[in-house]
């Protein structure tokens, strides 16, 4: 009996020794899964942060570049081309109120170009050309377009005054800043003859395009051309400003 006693809590101590075995074995499982699921869980929350962020970041970048792009663009965009119409437009205006004034006879200077081969051959039968200068000795930019008048008066009192004709010739308008200088040329029909059918001129009267005042010149090259003050189509003529 006693032995019996004795056996059995040996037992039943060693069936609590392997269900405490058992027991500590479940605990421990059970808690380095829950550690796993707690270190997965976190790994990813912190993925989710991180690309969050990410997203964020960059759309908030996309967002801000975008928005100073722009607006920075177009602002500027829009001032400088409202600057650029308006500072152009003023510039536009201001150049082309002074480009657009006439020449008028007290701005300029005229005089017969007389160096090289500007000098028309007047010992000949052939038409030849003479070219007058206009200068710009004004202050401010002036223009000129279409013809002058030329008056050439005669050598000899019987000769009197012959108002030339125009050429077929297009016209320009030619700018002229202060300085700047233009000419315009009258071809000629020399002639070698003397008497009652040619033209000696000593005077000519130059008058700029749509002005009243004149400039009186002396002829310098001698010589005669053919008179033909009454032909329809005379050797003698007058070019456009610019020719």
């Amino acid at each position: 009996m006693t032995t019996q006693l004795n056996r059995l809590p040996r037992r039943m101590a060693a069936l609590l020794a392997v269900t405490a075995l058992s027991l500590g074995a479940a605990a421990c499982s059970s808690s380095s899964d829950d550690k796993a699921s707690g270190d997965s869980s976190s790994a990813t929350s912190s993925e989710s942060a991180t690309s969050g962020q990410g997203t964020a970041g960059s759309d908030s970048s996309s967002s801000s570049a975008s928005g100073k792009d722009s607006s920075g663009t177009v602002s500027n965009s829009g001032t400088n081309a409202t600057e650029s119409s308006s500072t152009g437009g003023g510039k536009g205006a201001a150049a082309g109120s002074s480009a657009g004034s006439r020449c008028h006879t007290a701005d300029l200077k005229a005089a017969f170009a007389t160096g090289g081969d500007a000098v028309p051959d007047m010992k000949s039968d052939n038409q030849t050309q003479a070219s007058v200068a206009f200068t710009n000795i004004g202050k401010s930019t002036c223009t000129l377009t279409g013809f002058a008048g030329v008056d050439m008066v005669g050598d000899q009192a019987s000769d009197g005054t012959w108002s030339l004709a125009r050429s077929s010739k297009p016209t320009t308008t030619v700018s002229l800043s202060p300085g700047d200088t233009t000419d315009f040329s009258i071809t000629l029909g020399a002639t070698t003859e003397k008497g009652s059918g040619s033209f000696q001129p000593g005077l000519v009267r130059i008058t700029p395009p749509n002005e009243k005042t004149q400039f009186a010149l002396k002829w310098p090259f001698g010589g005669a051309v053919t008179k033909q003050d009454g032909a329809t189509h005379p050797a003698t003529y007058v070019n456009p400003i610019g020719s």
